[in-house]
């Protein structure tokens, strides 16, 4: 919703149509994930949710794991779709992982299980 108000604000300040609008809207959209998980490990949602991104060794997640991640997120969530690719993936899989975690050779856990403090 918030990358919704954002791009359309710039479509509407910069002049640009619906097309683009919506491709801002998507670069906005994984630049999003791109920044935080490949910063922080984790986005803000995954914060309040105590969760964190690691790969499967248990090391923490960086720019690599992150862009993967965050390019198969398309596909995972394709649109109209509602992420049924990615939760038939997550039901599928030992470790709960979506296209984009098994491509980048990561999961999602409970920071507290890595022993961080939120």
């Amino acid at each position: 919703l918030i990358l919704s108000l954002i791009s359309l604000s710039f479509s509407a300040a910069l002049g640009i149509d619906r097309v683009a609008a919506v491709g801002l809207q998507t670069l906005l959209y994984l630049l999003y994930f791109l920044a935080f998980e490949g910063t922080y490990g984790k986005t803000p949602g995954k914060h309040f949710l105590g969760l964190v991104v690691v790969t499967v060794r248990g090391n923490p997640c960086e720019y690599r794991e992150a862009a993967i991640r965050t390019v198969l997120r398309l596909i995972d969530g394709i649109p109209g779709a509602l992420y049924i690719v990615g939760l038939v993936a997550i039901y599928l899989t030992d470790e709960r992982q979506r296209l984009g975690d098994m491509a980048a050779d990561t999961v999602v856990v409970r920071a507290a299980e890595r022993g961080e403090q939120l």
